[in-house]
């Protein structure tokens, strides 16, 4: 599960990484709010198939996906 407490630099981070693969805003701003939201719900690793999910549609490079999947591992917390 996602450490809610650091929400707000997760998606900072986030953002950054979007930002320097030069993902469209559209794109990046729905990719960002559905990980954040399936990992703070579900799991990481439901965040995690999504992201896999939209590397096969297209809507992201893999580099950048790679990073978010390393962002989640560093905001996560463990119960």
């Amino acid at each position: 599960m996602l450490n809610l407490g650091r929400i707000t630099s997760l998606r900072f981070d986030m953002k950054e990484v979007m930002s320097h693969y030069k993902v469209e805003e559209s794109a990046a701003s729905a990719v960002m709010a559905s990980v954040i939201a399936k990992g703070s719900r579900i799991s990481i690793n439901s965040a995690r198939d999504f992201l896999i999910e939209q590397e096969k549609a297209g809507a992201c490079p893999r580099d950048a996906l790679i990073e978010i999947s390393d962002l989640l591992d560093k905001y996560s917390k463990l119960r």
